[in-house]
């Protein structure tokens, strides 16, 4: 996991990982270093809702130079592992299994609760899941968009596009020449906060080799932003904006 190879150096990497150019010691930015980064940027939020087991979120902050820092990820570890390898397989973890019986308002106020006096520029939810369809009660029907949206959390659908697309445009994010020296001009512009270790071992671990692939949400998330484009807003345009597109 993270922790292992962090620490320790050892190696845990799926040799079919999706995301080979993915390098702890380079990607991976101490939560404390990566806010000082982003005090002059663009936040976004990223949803991918689910029936049984819990959405899984994120939180990308788009720095001028069209960087990305992902900066805050749920479920986190203090709800456990959202996968883990177990006989050479990766299972659900803890954090995937747990049985919160949460409906769209308990989201929104655990969203109000983790941002506090945020200014999120636009938030974005799984285009399929976002509008399937289920019962609302009294014979009615709604879905996740619109009920988010009628809860004054506003949500838009990323592009519903295949995965290897999407995949592909995290790759360009990590993308850089491995044989020259970092610097301003050959640096990756994707870094991850320490605390979000769940879609750090997605990043590490993810073969694609399957639809239920428990560590595909973490990715999810990633590839529905990454199509989407990210943009880094300029603070004066920002103002003139921030109660149009995803505000409370």
């Amino acid at each position: 996991n993270y922790s292992l190879t962090a620490l320790y150096g050892v190696p845990t990497r799926n040799a079919s990982t999706k995301f080979p150019k993915f390098q702890s010691h380079i990607n991976v930015i101490k939560h404390e270093e990566l806010l000082k980064r982003i005090t002059k940027a663009t936040k976004y939020m990223v949803i991918d809702p689910a029936g049984s087991k819990p959405w899984f979120m994120c939180w990308i902050a788009v720095d001028p130079s069209d960087t990305w820092y992902v900066y805050r990820e749920w479920p986190d570890v203090s709800h456990g592992d959202w996968a883990m390898e177990r006989g050479g397989k990766w299972v659900p973890g803890e954090a995937c299994k747990q049985k919160l019986g949460y409906g769209v308002k308990d989201y929104v106020e655990l969203i109000k609760t983790l941002e506090e006096d945020e200014e999120i520029f636009e938030r974005l939810i799984d285009p399929r899941m976002g509008a399937a369809k289920y019962s609302s009660g009294q014979g009615g029907q709604s879905d996740y968009i619109s009920d988010l949206n009628r809860e004054e959390l506003l949500v838009i659908p990323a592009p519903g596009i295949e995965e290897e697309p999407g995949i592909q445009a995290i790759q360009d994010k990590l993308s850089y020449n491995m044989n020259k020296l970092i610097d301003g001009n050959n640096r990756p512009h994707f870094y991850i906060s320490d605390r979000c270790e769940n879609i750090i071992l997605a990043l590490q671990e993810y073969d694609g080799s399957s639809r239920e692939h428990p560590l595909k949400d973490p990715i999810d998330v990633l590839r529905y932003a990454a199509v989407h484009r990210l943009d880094y807003i300029d603070e004066s345009f920002l103002v003139s904006v921030k109660n149009r597109k995803g505000g409370y």
